[in-house]
């Protein structure tokens, strides 16, 4: 079954801190949807698949799955 979610924060914040490099502005990213690929690591965090081309976006995304980001569970809202 394919789990939904939405970014409703990035690092537990809805704006990026001063001098965050634009390949790492990951805030772009709130609001969008995508499908979680795989449940909390050991690090707490969930791998995404977002709907959203990230690197369109000219962030940084070097995961095996395309679109992907490990993400903080408590910055994702799950769609129903």
């Amino acid at each position: 079954m394919i789990q939904k979610v939405r970014l409703k924060s990035f690092n537990g914040s809805l704006t990026p801190p001063k001098n965050t490099e634009p390949e790492e502005n990951y805030w772009l990213l709130i609001g969008s949807y995508g499908e979680l690929v795989e449940r909390k690591n050991a690090r707490g965090r969930a791998l995404v698949k977002f709907d959203t081309s990230v690197k369109s976006l000219g962030l940084a995304c070097h995961n095996e799955v395309e679109n992907s980001l490990y993400i903080l569970e408590a910055d994702l809202e799950i769609i129903e």
